[in-house]
């Protein structure tokens, strides 16, 4: 009997140690497959960068969120100096609320009271029914905005998003004295 269990145990030894040995080729060949996958997609990340850069950004974005998008979209776009235009994700009109505001992302409020517009050199702010335009330079630095002009001067818009979209605006326009949350709108 101790005979027969002696190689029972040896039998089981031999099997463990294939399983572990076939175990650790497997995780070896699967590490070298995800290896080569990533480079895979870093190639394809640098030559869409070169080759459509519009694509590029939008993909980063879908993949790693706004926050790494805008970076990149930064240096892409020239944006680490003073441009007249507007960054494309700021262009249009936001309403102003004094309290941020739980909404699904994508959401664009259809009322637009008090607004204020982002466009080509120019931020406009409206004050109970009173249009104020201001020319601007816009420059990105982080998830700031930065506006400045004769009037304005280094005027931060803090972009908060969630995800790969823009949630809100925070900043303290012209004339006003405490933080607005700045949302899309409508008409």
């Amino acid at each position: 009997m101790p005979v027969r269990l002696e190689r029972r145990r040896l039998h089981l030894r031999r099997d463990t140690i294939k399983i572990l040995l076939a175990a650790a080729v497997f995780a070896a060949v699967y590490f070298l497959f995800l290896t080569l996958q990533n480079d895979r997609a870093q190639s394809y990340f640098e030559t869409l960068r070169n080759t459509d850069p519009e694509l590029y950004l939008d993909n980063l974005r879908k993949s790693e969120g706004f926050a790494a998008y805008v970076e990149k979209f930064r240096l892409i776009e020239g944006y680490y100096a003073d441009k007249a235009a507007a960054p494309a994700f700021l262009v249009g009109r936001w309403t102003m609320k004094t309290a941020t505001q739980r909404i699904a992302s994508g959401t664009v409020f259809a009322d637009c009271k008090d607004p204020i517009v982002f466009e080509q050199g120019l931020f406009e702010v409206t004050n109970n029914g009173t249009k104020t335009q201001y020319p601007v330079t816009y420059r990105i630095s982080g998830q700031n905005v930065f506006l400045d002009g004769k009037t304005i001067r280094q005027l931060p818009v803090t972009m908060v998003s969630y995800g790969a979209a823009i949630d809100h605006l925070e900043l303290v326009p012209p004339g006003r004295e405490k933080i607005y949350y700045a949302y899309p709108c409508g008409t």
